[in-house]
């Protein structure tokens, strides 16, 4: 009964007109102000290509921020007024999907753009087994699939290949997400200020850590949760802090209830903070199979892969596209605590040419970027 209400809903949605001038974002089903969606939101704001321009962000009411550029509207999802500028919008861009910004997709005739939020590491969409027919109803279609490399692309096609995604409709450029960290690698001001609102000493050496989501198996590692003291002492002999944030899907009340003591070298962040804005103060990112660890390659500096539970992701996990994920890793490779404690004695810039080797690996798109094309084709359009 669902997709019969969803597909009748979308196929009338088509008979609407729609403004030219009317853009709509929303990202994470609506529970995110974040990702590509958010950054690419910004750049068009800052395009003089797109003044008079509308935009709107559909999502929830709690991820709303104040004072932000009165250009932008914010509405309620699934509200009638978020259904009527669905109706009306010309472009609609999403990090996940149609329901970042409703549960009915009124979207026919508009262009949809799907961003995603990330590279493709891990398997995804139709590529992972137990979602191998995902996306096969009409109102599941996306007209535009962004991909930052040749690598992505290809991987988004198969991934994505029920929603519509084919060579003829990639767009090959970076993540907007991806713009903001190289844009920003230099400002010293927006860092140091991130560092105020964590309460980081500017001196602070900064240790980023975002496992990914695991499917399959339960043993997720948590810094926070283990304490380890070995680890606790070479951190603060060396005044250094590991920010940690689990997966968003993951229920992380656990941590969240643990009560962290004054002047601890393990800090929880919370989900108040952009996770780009702790990528550009990080000093060093661990990760595992997260793509998080591809946003970091722009910054050029030192990734270590926490691999804590040995291969027992790769085993029973949905799997990865590249048969031999080393020779996709942005740098060495830690299986324990005490491994990671001795590559953080390693000097940073050992770690470089691991980085500058997998960029060129996996040919990380650089210019133009997706603003610079839909400035491109917009134009044309406007003075056609």
């Amino acid at each position: 009964m669902v997709v019969l209400i969803r597909t009748i809903a979308y196929l009338l949605s088509g008979f609407f007109p729609r403004s030219k001038n009317i853009f709509v974002f929303g990202a994470w089903f609506g529970a995110r102000f974040s990702d590509n969606p958010k950054y690419l939101l910004n750049e068009f704001l800052s395009s003089d290509e797109y003044k008079g321009y509308r935009f709107v962000w559909i999502g929830n009411v709690d991820v709303f921020p104040t004072n932000y550029d009165e250009r932008v509207c914010f509405v309620r999802r699934n509200s009638l007024r978020s259904m009527w500028y669905q109706l009306r919008a010309n472009s609609a861009f999403f990090s996940h999907g149609f329901q970042d910004v409703g549960s009915l997709n009124l979207l026919r005739g508009a262009r949809t753009f799907q961003l995603w939020h990330g590279f493709p590491v891990k398997h995804i969409g139709a590529d992972d087994p137990g979602n191998s027919n995902e996306g096969q109803h009409v109102y599941e279609r996306y007209q535009y699939f962004l991909a930052n490399s040749e690598v992505m692309a290809r991987r988004i096609c198969t991934a994505f290949k029920n929603y519509g995604a084919a060579h003829k409709s990639m767009i090959i450029a970076p993540q907007p997400r991806e713009d903001y960290l190289r844009y920003n690698a230099n400002n010293t001001k927006l860092k140091n200020k991130i560092k105020q609102q964590l309460g980081i000493e500017s001196s602070t050496t900064v240790i980023s850590y975002f496992p990914t989501f695991r499917d399959n198996t339960e043993q997720v590692f948590s810094f926070i949760e283990n304490d380890n003291e070995r680890l606790k002492k070479t951190l603060q002999d060396n005044q250094m802090v590991i920010l940690e944030r689990q997966h968003f899907a993951r229920d992380n009340d656990d941590i969240r209830d643990i009560e962290q003591p004054m002047n601890t070298p393990f800090i929880n962040l919370p989900e108040s903070i952009e996770v780009q804005d702790v990528l550009l103060i990080s000093d060093y990112l661990i990760s595992d199979y997260s793509s998080i660890y591809i946003d970091f390659l722009h910054l050029n500096k030192p990734i270590i892969h926490f691999l804590y539970d040995g291969d027992n992701y790769l085993k029973h996990d949905r799997g990865l596209y590249c048969d031999d994920p080393r020779s996709e890793f942005g740098g060495p490779i830690a299986n324990s605590v005490d491994d990671l404690i001795k590559l953080l004695q390693v000097p940073k810039k050992q770690f470089q040419s691991q980085n500058l080797a997998l960029s060129n690996r996996l040919a990380l798109a650089s210019q133009p970027t997706l603003i610079q094309i839909l400035e491109s084709e917009d134009g044309k359009k406007n003075n056609a």
